[in-house]
């Protein structure tokens, strides 16, 4: 039993132990398959341009032995690469990272069991297989890439060895390979929660059992059989005739990192540097960040060399670093640092000028180095000075070429020409009127006035001697001088243009002057009265001339009318036609009509959006409506009554109501209230009305009797009765016209009791007390 206590312990440890260190991403500058041996401690590269072994070396995990390794696979979301290995003295497989440029590795934690393959999906989520040896034989588990904590999806089936898998990013399907003498192809979706594959049938000679497989592009896939050798084979099952490489050993797990490859370490400043990669076959896009602020993202297309070029406009020394990138995550996976070294700064000292045979000499600004100076554009022998002496015209231009290679020349060169003198001529001594303008010519040249002006042209206003000095572009210099007399022209001022209403009187002004007006006139003033530009020419005395133009628009005055006088019997509204414009009525008021209540006189003054205005007065007389009165012989009757008589005052007007006859009102209609209006128009039109209304009650099995002594107040009534009752024991009922008791109350002794008819309707009610047999009843009016 002891003998088993350090194995069982170094367990525990492995299975226990987090990861201390992670694995840096690494990449290449040439394209690497990675293989690893399951059976010794064997990790193979092949550089694919070749198909040749470039390195064997043997993978470290510190404090244990590595001795075979059955699964690599690199997380495209990280750029890592992980790796099962077996280790000495532990049970089951143990998941670490590895640094493929060291063999270096870092244990992440033991996954329990024999796993046969590992692979990454696009996510990131690392998946594994367990072998035929193993515990749980043949079967799919998701695991977890910081713990190596496995979950079981389902068991595999399917074959008799090997249980091999990977991820292709283009269907999303995880494809898995099985078995030894008959070999087993087929794929199933990473979504699936049970194991329901879609067989691959194989096509050509698989080679034997499959130990490795990498994806390498849409539909492409390079595989590493049992016979040690290198195929290719499709997703659709076709595998090639041939072997691409005959390999030293057993290789599982295979990976193929990206590779970079620099055009240079120093470049100069200006020209374009570059880095071309591939084996990028997990990505879509990589990140180059070339150190100066600025960042390209290329879009990786599969089976092409992805080149990064940049071109950098300052020197210094830049870090270069790639970032990968799948569509889930990226890490950086290259660094690299450049020199980028300065163009020489030349510039060559102004132009010049030879003249009479003379020669000038050029001297060029650069830095410490080789120099060539051209003429017209081929070499100038011999010229190979920071100066040189020419005395030809032409363009002389210098290249140098600095310490690091790097050569510039100046944007432009020296033109060298002969030189002519200008010719300066600013004419005879003259008068002019106001000022004139002195031209010294010879443009382009430059200038010196006696007054201190630099420019060709000058502006003089003042009388006085003005002398110009020309200095032509190649530097010769030539003058001349004038004498001017400046006589003063007249101010002719018409004003801004006008608008006004009817006329307008215009004056030239300048008394003493001789004028000429556009309308054929020669007054200093001039009367406008229709619309139009009106100009004057004025002549002073000194023979100087002035003109002034204006243009005037004459407005007419609005026509306010606002009838013929008129009458009405209350009121009467007086409109503007004009809705634009501020109108004035008599009253103050400002609006767009009057309302006129009172007979007298009333004017409106309009005036226009351009100010002008007119006026109207109207005579209103206001009439007012007849006074009139209404009445009736009787205002409550019963229904069998006879007719009512009306009257109504101004007499000549008509009654109307219900059962109205002329001047008659029938009361066999019903019970009920009736309304008759009596309506008078005087001889102006005016209308007088006056309304009186009659109650018909039904009076039909109620009289009024008084054997109970009983009295009732007020009558009519808004609502509340008093009723006084001199006899205790004596009821009081209120009836309705119909005869309904709306109200019913006993008293027990003498008293003036209140009754509350105000939420009843208006119109004639009965208040019948009882005593004993006895009964009084009265008849009371409610008006409200």
């Amino acid at each position: 039993m002891k003998k088993f206590l350090p194995l069982l312990t170094l367990f525990l440890v492995l299975a226990a132990k987090p990861s201390q260190v992670a694995a840096q991403t690494t990449s290449f500058n040439r394209p690497l398959i990675w293989g690893c041996s399951p059976f010794q401690d064997s990790l193979w590269s092949i550089d694919t341009t070749t198909w040749t072994v470039v390195n064997r070396m043997g993978p470290t995990l510190p404090g244990f032995t590595i001795t075979g390794m059955n699964g690599l696979a690199t997380d495209p979301t990280t750029g890592l690469t992980y790796i099962i290995m077996k280790v000495s003295s532990v049970t089951g497989r143990v998941l670490g990272r590895i640094d493929l440029a060291t063999g270096v590795c870092t244990q992440v934690g033991n996954l329990g069991d024999n796993f046969s393959s590992i692979t990454f999906d696009e996510t990131g989520q690392l998946w594994g297989a367990t072998g035929n040896g193993a515990t749980v034989p043949e079967s799919l588990y998701k695991i977890d890439k910081n713990t190596g904590t496995k979950t079981l999806q389902y068991a595999m089936g399917n074959g008799a060895d090997g249980e091999i898998i990977m991820y292709n990013p283009d269907d999303d399907f995880i494809y898995h390979w099985s078995g030894n003498s008959t070999m087993v192809m087929e794929k199933f979706p990473t979504t699936n929660v049970a194991y329901s594959p879609t067989n691959i049938p194989v096509i050509g000679t698989p080679g034997g059992e499959t130990f490795g497989t990498l994806y390498n592009g849409p539909g492409k896939i390079i595989v590493s059989t049992i016979s040690s050798s290198f195929k290719r084979l499709s997703t659709d099952g076709s595998y090639d005739a041939a072997s691409l490489i005959s390999l030293p050993d057993d290789l599982r797990g295979l990976v193929m990192l990206p590779y970079f490859s620099p055009s240079n370490d120093s470049v100069c400043q200006n020209s374009v540097f570059s880095i071309t990669g591939g084996g990028h076959q997990l990505y879509s896009h990589f990140i180059y960040h070339w150190g100066d602020g600025n960042t390209d993202s290329l879009v990786n297309t599969p089976g092409v060399l992805t080149s990064g070029t940049h071109t950098y406009s300052s020197a210094g020394t830049y870090n270069v670093h790639i970032e990968t990138y799948n569509g889930f995550g990226g890490d950086t996976v290259y660094n690299y640092t450049v020199v980028i070294n300065p163009l020489p700064s030349v510039s060559i000292g102004g132009f010049s000028t030879v003249c009479d045979g003379d020669s000038v000499m050029l001297v060029a600004n650069a830095p410490t180095g080789t120099y060539q100076w051209y003429y017209n554009g081929g070499v100038l022998a011999g010229a190979i000075g920071a100066t040189v002496n020419v005395a030809d015209a032409g363009i002389y231009n210098m290249i140098a070429t600095n310490i690091f290679g790097c050569f510039d020349s100046t944007a432009a060169g020296v033109h060298v020409v002969l030189d002519t003198y200008p010719i300066v001529t600013l004419g005879n001594d003259a008068a002019f009127c106001d000022g004139t303008t002195l031209d010294a010519g010879n443009a382009g040249s430059s200038y010196l006035w006696s007054n201190g002006n630099t420019t060709q042209t000058i502006n003089v206003t003042n009388a006085g001697t003005y002398s110009a000095t020309v200095t032509s572009v190649l530097g010769c210099v030539a003058s001349d001088t004038i004498v001017i007399t400046i006589n003063i022209s007249p101010i002719v001022d018409l004003g801004i243009d006008t608008a006004v209403c009817g006329s307008i009187t215009l004056n030239a002004g300048n008394v003493g002057s001789t004028y000429i007006w556009s309308t054929g006139t020669t007054g200093q003033n001039e009367t406008v009265t229709v619309s139009g530009p009106y100009n004057v020419e004025v002549t002073a005395a000194n023979g100087c001339t002035s003109m002034d133009t204006i243009n005037i628009v004459i407005n007419a005055n609005p026509v306010v009318t606002l009838g013929q006088d008129a009458g009405d019997c209350n009121a009467l509204m007086l409109n503007s036609a004009f809705l634009n414009g501020s109108n004035l009525w008599s009253d103050g008021s400002t609006g767009n009509s009057l309302n006129v209540t009172s007979s007298g006189a009333y004017w409106l003054q309009h005036t226009d959006s351009l100010g002008c205005s007119g006026s109207d007065t109207i005579n209103i007389t206001i009439y007012g409506n007849p006074v009139v009165t209404s009445s009736a012989s009787s205002t409550n009757v019963c229904a069998d009554d006879a007719d009512v008589t009306l009257g109504g005052t101004p007499a000549g007007g008509t009654f109307s109501g219900t059962s109205v006859t002329g001047s008659n009102f029938d009361p066999s209609t019903g019970p009920g209230s009736y309304p008759i209006l009596y309506t008078y128009v005087d001889t102006n039109g005016c209308v007088g009305t006056s309304s009186v209304t009659i109650a018909v009650s039904a009076c039909v099995g109620i009289q009024e009797n008084t054997n109970v002594e009983m009295s009732l107040y007020p009558n009519p009534s808004t609502g509340v009765l008093n009723v006084v009752l001199t006899s205790g024991n004596s009821t009081i009922e209120v009836l309705d016209v119909l005869g309904n008791v709306v109200i019913t109350r006993t008293f027990t002794a003498a008293t003036t009791a209140q009754i509350d008819l105000s939420n009843e309707a208006q119109g004639v009610y009965f208040v019948q007390v009882t005593n004993g047999t006895e009964k009084n009843i009265r008849k009371v009016i409610i008006r409200k």
